[in-house]
């Protein structure tokens, strides 16, 4: 095959050891890629290929849903890639079943070739099976070593729990790490002071919805703003908006966690299986709790009698609502996104409701039917854009049919100009007459005129094929699939767009996912 590209796939876990020290990228990742690159150089066949690289750092391998390995997926169905190469089997997938599928299936159709180095793998001396039972064991052994490592450290971190330790993440708001024992917490001051409030407007018997009104008058600042108000340097809630305010979820949520009694409480929540990404509630009969393992900010009496003014209001948590554009409306003024709640037919801003001294009032959008055919319009429109500038680039592309190889050209085209000049010293010496150079000379200049057309349009396709971006093909391959669309629904609308911001007046400002990759901007 002319036309062979090499993805090639690199993976590393947080359970490696050297995930999370302070630098670019881990040894880890340097070390796959080295060895990958190294046996490519040495493969007589494979060496010339280019190569691109796809990396996932800091992925589990146990399931396939990875950035990288999702762009690398569809692009090697769109026939981009003919050869996948990794550093072995667990670095594709530790599921042996799924990397069966792959081996066995996938690959074999897409007429993809893959190799796993350290595994001696290679499809092409196989034709499609798994490579015989020492590689089938090999995954099943990959799989069973991440089952049996997600157990353990989830027994450790269980012990830890029963002990009353910290077992991860911050602290929560109301505490602080204590910077003489790490695994304890202690009370930070200030955010206790508002939880402390808190409580007691619950017991007086005012509302949830009261209590964060009260909380929005004062300009208290929400747990989110708090924390990175205090951790500038950490990415969490760095993108968190300054007119964010409280809410009836955000006050429940603090009125409901014993941790405030003094109490270490784990194992609130869990994943549904081993190496699953799902996780569930537990029952509060599942918790592990550990009394008085730090400063209390609360008794528990006084938390027993705020659980029954939460009681008159119950949070059952909002209704999953399937819509085209959910997730997607934000409202301009505090860039948060809005909701549309069953039965409602435009979308809300959160923040109005318990906030007096916000401009997220003067928010309304259309009606829900007008706003999903303006925004399915401009989907369609911003599909024929694209469609249009693919056809463009596909035109360049199909110069490839005279495409010389540059090298090879640049070559003879030295050697012409080597040779005009030894003719030219020739004639100067007596060897030629005028008559025999001149001709001798045209000959050779038709060449070189000829040679430097050739790789002027080389260079042209190559460039051209530049533009050829792993988020063009990822656009090409959505605009294709959405193309024939009738009305707009939830896959389409989260393809191509990232958010929907809403201002006053129903006015809408559509921010599309994959940026303008042409060379005029997209006007819709």
């Amino acid at each position: 095959m002319d036309d062979i590209r090499i993805a090639i796939y690199i993976r590393l876990s947080n359970a490696d050891e050297d995930t999370g020290k302070l630098k670019d990228e881990s040894n880890s990742v340097v070390n796959q890629r080295n060895l990958i690159h190294k046996y490519l150089d040495k493969h007589e066949e494979l060496s010339s290929y280019p190569r691109v690289e796809f990396i996932d750092d800091g992925f589990t391998g146990t399931n396939t849903d990875r950035p990288a390995f999702q762009r690398m997926i569809s692009q090697i169905r769109a026939g981009k890639y003919k050869v996948c190469i990794t550093k072995d089997f667990s670095r594709f997938a530790r599921d042996y079943i799924e990397m069966g599928d792959y081996i066995e299936c996938i690959f074999p159709f897409l007429n993809v070739r893959y190799i796993s180095i350290n595994d001696n793998y290679d499809s092409n001396d196989y034709k499609g099976t798994t490579g015989g039972l020492d590689v089938v064991m090999r995954s099943i052994v990959y799989d069973a070593y991440s089952k049996d490592l997600s157990a353990k450290g989830k027994s450790g971190r269980r012990q830890n729990m029963k002990k009353g330790r910290r077992t991860g993440g911050t602290p929560g708001y109301g505490y602080m790490i204590d910077p003489d024992n790490t695994a304890m917490d202690i009370i930070d001051p200030e955010a206790a002071k508002v939880v402390r409030r808190i409580f007691d407007y619950a017991i007086e018997g005012k509302s949830v919805g009261t209590i964060a009104a009260i909380l929005n008058a004062e300009h208290i600042l929400t747990p989110a703003q708090y924390f990175r108000k205090n951790n500038a340097d950490k990415g969490k809630f760095k993108n968190i908006s300054d007119k964010s305010a409280w809410t009836y979820h955000s006050v429940s949520t603090i009125l409901r966690r014993y941790k405030y009694t003094g109490a270490a409480v784990g194992s609130i929540m869990e994943k549904t299986a081993p190496c699953s990404k799902k996780i569930r509630q537990n029952s509060r009969d599942k918790w592990i709790v550990v009394p008085d393992m730090h400063e209390a900010i609360i008794t528990v009496d006084e938390y027993d009698k705020a659980q029954q003014i939460i009681k008159k209001t119950p949070f059952n948590g909002r209704k999953n609502l399937d819509y085209p554009l959910k997730s997607l409306v934000v409202c301009s003024n505090c860039m948060r996104k809005m909701r549309r709640h069953e039965g409602s037919e435009r979308y809300h801003c959160i923040f109005r409701r318990h906030n007096s001294d916000t401009k997220c009032k003067d928010i309304n959008t259309l009606r829900e039917s007008e706003l999903d055919e303006i925004v399915f319009r401009a989907i369609m429109d911003y599909i024929q854009y694209v469609n249009a500038e693919m056809e463009v680039l596909n035109e360049n592309k199909n110069k490839e049919l005279f495409k010389t190889d540059l090298e090879s050209a640049n070559d003879k085209l030295e050697q012409l100009k080597k040779l005009k000049f030894t003719e030219y010293q020739k004639y100067v010496s007596g060897k030629y007459d005028k008559e025999s150079y001149m001709s001798s000379k045209d000959s050779i200049d038709k060449q070189i005129a000829e040679l430097e057309n050739i790789i002027n349009e080389s260079q042209t396709v190559t460039d051209n094929d530049d533009m050829y971006s792993d988020v063009i093909y990822e656009l090409d391959i959505m605009c294709n699939k959405f193309r024939e669309q009738e009305k707009l629904t939830y896959d389409m609308a989260h393809s191509f767009i990232d958010k929907i911001i809403a201002y006053p007046d129903n006015r809408i400002e559509i921010k599309w996912r994959f940026m303008d990759c042409f060379k005029e901007n997209i006007k819709i």
